[in-house]
């Protein structure tokens, strides 16, 4: 792209980077793992994991883009060209373009069940008919990829409108939605009676159920929630103004994305304490464990309307992000246009979201190859050529770092830490460790 599109503002850049970042994982398997692994000491370790190694490499990526104002392959071939670096930035395409093929069927869930809420389908079932019900739902493809296409046409809609006024300005209307949604659902949630003790679950260290494999889970949670090395990062920093800042907004993204996910851990452990629910229960949480508490509260339709618009927002926002990823590399590696760019994307997303739909094994094999394998392998690539191969003095340039202690701990925390921790993760999912 010779005429880059810029931010119209850094807000618009935090709210958008926030957006894709916070996607209905970040609500749902957050507190799962919360209330898997120890509870507080749990969201501790991921706290120090996001500012230790997720921050860091989401400016470095942020800067990789901004320094060169390419998608991830172009970007990768700028910094070193006649290398095989660029493969690199395949690999973030292909994982980006996967995700968010295979995980599309789940957002056509989010928007039926929005729906049927408001409209009180499920207010006079039973426990045992809800979770009927969601079997059944799932089992249909049809109607689930009926509901998906709805999500796609919107998507595209948004997407064609282009960088300023499409993703940029429905983030910034999204976004504090969002958190509105999650305050009042806090409020209502916190108000029950017998919510204090999940809180105390939340809140209090159980350091016996913090294991190696929970520090795994955390550095896995913490990486993948901050979007490192799906390229998005890359392709939101070449969209950056010159004087715009790098540091700064990834630590403001970086704390609204621990901010969100505590949010959503003060939204699902009362409710599930209060009635004496399981707080590890994954996607049965969302789907059917929470229709059956919504049942049980006044004016439970319009919560769960709530909740159910709440993932939607998170996943869309995530949608927007990754999907202009894919589009900004058609429009750099392919000289596509954006129109023929966002038809391109939308195609190719369905083009893997009907086998999801239609096989559940489809789903769980790229959600295993996706989380153990072409996300580490992306991060652990990344920051091996951010801090062995890129001159990490074009980097402290392009994010402005000055302070000669802020180079060596940056030094640190890229060239060092961040592949070691990545390296340590993978070989732990490999069954190495």
């Amino acid at each position: 792209m010779s005429n880059r599109n810029n931010w119209n503002s850094q807000l618009g850049f935090i709210l958008s980077t926030i957006g894709f970042a916070v996607g209905a994982g970040t609500l749902w398997k957050f507190p799962y793992l919360v209330g898997q692994n120890g509870g507080a000491v749990f969201l501790i370790f991921y706290i120090l994991i996001v500012f230790i190694i997720g921050i860091p490499l989401l400016c470095t990526e942020i800067s990789i883009g901004k320094f060169t104002k390419k998608d991830p392959v172009g970007a990768y071939r700028k910094i070193r060209p006649k290398s095989f670096w660029f493969l690199n930035g395949y690999l973030n395409i292909i994982t980006m373009l996967l995700i968010l093929g295979y995980v599309s069927p789940v957002v056509g869930w989010i928007i039926a069940y929005f729906f049927k809420s408001l409209f009180g389908v499920f207010s006079k079932m039973s426990p045992s008919e809800i979770q009927h019900y969601f079997t059944t739902f799932t089992s249909h493809p049809l109607e689930v990829l009926l509901w998906t296409s709805l999500f796609f046409i919107y998507l595209a809609f948004i997407l064609i409108k282009g960088l300023n006024n499409g993703i940029e300005k429905i983030n910034k209307i999204m976004l504090p939605l969002l958190f509105i949604i999650m305050i009042i659902l806090i409020i209502r949630s916190l108000t029950l009676p017998g919510s204090e003790s999940g809180l105390i679950f939340y809140l209090k260290p159980d350091f016996y159920k913090f294991s190696f494999e929970a520090v795994t889970a955390a550095v896995g949670q913490a990486f993948f929630s901050i979007g490192v090395a799906m390229g998005v990062s890359i392709v939101f920093g070449s969209y950056m103004r010159s004087n715009d800042k790098i540091i700064s907004n990834g630590i403001i993204v970086g704390s609204s994305i621990i901010f969100v996910a505590f949010l959503a851990g003060l939204i699902i452990f009362p409710i599930v304490f209060a009635f004496g629910l399981q707080p590890n229960a994954g996607f049965g949480l969302t789907f059917i464990t929470m229709p059956n508490v919504f049942n049980k509260i006044p004016f439970g339709n319009i919560f769960a309307g709530l909740f159910f618009l709440l993932f939607f927002l998170a996943s869309f926002t995530s949608f927007i992000g990754g999907a202009e990823a894919i589009v900004a590399h058609l429009n750099d590696e392919w000289s596509i246009s954006r129109k023929h760019g966002v038809y391109i994307t939308i195609f190719l997303m369905a083009l893997i979201a009907i086998p999801s739909a239609l096989c559940n094994s489809f789903f769980e094999l790229i959600d295993y190859l996706v989380s153990s394998y072409f996300l580490i392998i992306g991060g652990i690539a990344m920051s091996i050529f951010a801090g062995w191969v890129w001159k990490l003095d074009d980097f402290f340039r392009i994010a402005g770092v000055h302070s000669n202690l802020l180079k060596v701990v940056w030094t640190l925390l890229i060239k060092y830490l961040a592949p070691i921790v990545l390296i340590i993760v993978f070989l732990s999912q490999l069954g190495l460790l």
